[in-house]
């Protein structure tokens, strides 16, 4: 499907939907052209920053349409036209400079933590017992966690330990595109299909959730899947939900997708956040500062790919402005450098990540938060951090007084009130700190 062909789809779902007014869908989604970025990235470009902040708040529909559209999750962002250059212009020079790196996928570079490593010695598992233990394996989690990690990793271990097996790992796109191709093809070139995919020892597909509502395809799917089962075949799938929560497949499907075994990969936890972090600008040869990864893991650490792009960011700022690459970047450069990155939505909530999205808000570095500096944006910043630590977390006064800076609990009971007081009678600031809790919890 070309891009003019999917916008078009796009608009058309989004004139029949009650996300946009008419008059907002004549002047700036009409307007718009839908670009690619990179293979899974793409942009709608929009005319000006007005019309993207009048669509914005639509970006998380806007995905899964275009996902389900094009049967494979993908990232898409509004953008304008200046932003989309700036974008294009990044990733390209990106790109060039990741040439040399390995981009192999192994269970070695997967940065494993209690958010995945169920997972992993899953995965682990099945390949010293191929077929015999936990078929099918089923991994479910949101997008972005790793799941195409491990898929990838199990492909490249059998295929390196055992040049006799013949493994397939298919993006479940490309099995439909399989399937429909031969069922074009007529009888012969179905059977056909069926022996090659039969004759495979281990099957791997992911993001199944797509193939939803494709009788035919599930049809022989079903087939190909008792084949191997019976045959002590390996079946590795993964779902962005748990297998008795997907729709649109033959529920006898469904339940021998559970027949074997179900792992689910969570948001990864703090500390993996911060591995992962480490592991990323390592090999981008990147050195970060602490304070600079623990910001990095706090505000997108609860999406991967959010986090390899924040390193690509820091990356493309430190070429672009010819900076040493063994000089330690702090905090503050990273904030400087991901000012117009948007932070990965969800994650687990914790006292830093509650210092980082004030001090974002304020135009800030979160390590100012902790000073002594009685600049009256800095106090106002440090007021806020503390009274939302004591509001979202539940610590006590004295808890917080020692997380930031060392404070007593007397000054923080202080900053709390006088919070408290600006609520009751300020509505832009009650606005305001609203929005901050959305972004801390959401």
């Amino acid at each position: 499907m070309t891009n003019s062909e999917l916008w078009k789809k796009v608009k058309e779902w989004l004139m029949a939907s009650d996300l946009v007014d008419p008059n907002v869908y004549d002047d700036y989604v009409k307007k718009a052209l839908l670009q690619t970025l990179g293979q899974n990235d793409l942009a709608i470009v929009v005319a000006s920053e007005i019309a993207k902040k009048h669509l914005e708040y639509i970006i998380k529909e806007v995905n899964e349409h275009v996902s389900f559209l094009l049967e494979k999750d993908v990232d898409v962002s509004f953008l304008t036209k200046e932003e989309f250059e700036k974008e294009k212009s990044f990733l390209n020079a990106v790109k060039k400079q990741k040439s040399n790196k390995s981009k192999e996928f192994s269970f070695e570079n997967f940065i494993s933590g209690s958010s995945n490593i169920t997972a992993l010695n899953a995965t682990k598992a099945i390949i010293e017992n191929v077929g015999t233990k936990w078929n099918p394996l089923f991994i479910f989690g949101d997008s972005g966690l790793g799941k195409t990690h491990l898929l990838k990793a199990i492909n490249n271990e059998l295929c390196r330990k055992n040049d006799d097996f013949s493994v397939k790992y298919y993006t479940s796109g490309d099995f439909r595109k399989e399937i429909i191709d031969s069922l074009q093809g007529g009888f012969q070139e179905i059977e056909s299909t069926k022996d090659r995919l039969s004759s495979l020892d281990v099957l791997l597909i992911d993001d199944i959730q797509f193939l939803a509502n494709s009788d035919k395809t599930n049809e022989i799917f079903f087939e190909l899947f008792n084949s191997f089962i019976e045959n002590n075949k390996q079946i590795v799938i993964t779902s962005d939900k748990y297998a008795e929560a997907l729709n649109g497949f033959d529920r006898r499907l469904v339940s021998r997708f559970s027949q074997g075994l179900n792992v689910k990969i969570e948001k990864p936890d703090a500390t993996t956040a911060y591995n992962i972090v480490d592991y990323k600008s390592k090999v981008s040869n990147i050195n970060l500062s602490d304070e600079a990864k623990k910001y990095i893991s706090s505000y997108y650490g609860s999406d991967v790919r959010k986090i390899e792009g924040a390193i690509n960011k820091i990356e493309f700022a430190l070429i672009q402005n010819k900076i040493d690459m063994s000089i330690l970047i702090t905090d503050e450069k990273v904030t400087d450098f991901l000012s117009d990155y948007s932070f990965a939505p969800g994650g687990e909530v914790t006292i830093q990540k509650i210092k980082n999205v004030v001090a974002q808000n304020y135009g800030i570095s979160p390590s100012s938060i902790d000073t002594k500096n009685r600049l009256q944006k800095i106090v106002a910043a440090r007021h806020l951090a503390m009274f939302l630590t004591v509001d979202v977390l539940k610590k006590n006064y004295s808890e917080t007084g020692v997380s930031f800076g060392g404070k007593d609990h007397t000054t923080v009971m202080n900053a709390f009130k006088k919070i408290e007081a600006n609520l009751k009678k300020d509505k832009v600031f009650r606005n305001l700190v609203s929005k901050i809790k959305k972004e801390i919890t959401s």
